[in-house]
């Protein structure tokens, strides 16, 4: 990571982000796991499709956490994070989870990411895009 007074708390944002996104997924914490995006983040899904807002976000984490009956396991692992200026942060890994889905079917879902996180005015961090491929 660039050597730049932000970077820090950037990075301890993006580090709870990360490690706080499983348990909030298997407390079915929807809240919690939107909470580091930005009012009109953009999440892009595998299948291309882009949800725009942190409130859409919110929605499509319902209907997903509605379709599953438990998880098994799951991670982000970041594999690299870069400081573009005082205000950007590009954030790059792989992640996913196996789960059980109320049909009792076991799932694996997982691949690789690329986060953009802006620090606002307030100088909280927040993800403005989040593309997983």
């Amino acid at each position: 990571m660039a050597v730049r007074a932000q970077s820090a708390a950037a990075l301890s944002t993006i580090d709870h982000a990360d490690s706080d996104w499983l348990g909030a997924m298997r407390s079915r914490d929807v809240q919690r796991i939107v909470a580091p995006y930005d009012r009109d983040g953009m999440f892009v899904t595998a299948a291309g499709v882009v949800i725009r807002s942190r409130d859409s976000i919110a929605a499509l984490y319902r209907r997903r956490l509605g379709a599953i009956a438990s998880i098994h396991d799951g991670a982000i692992v970041r594999d690299g994070v870069q400081a573009v200026n005082d205000t950007i942060v590009y954030e790059w890994g792989h992640g996913g989870m196996t789960f059980t889905d109320t049909a009792g079917a076991i799932h694996s879902s997982r691949g690789p990411y690329l986060t953009v996180w802006r620090r606002e005015s307030d100088g909280a961090w927040r993800i403005i895009r989040n593309l997983v491929f």
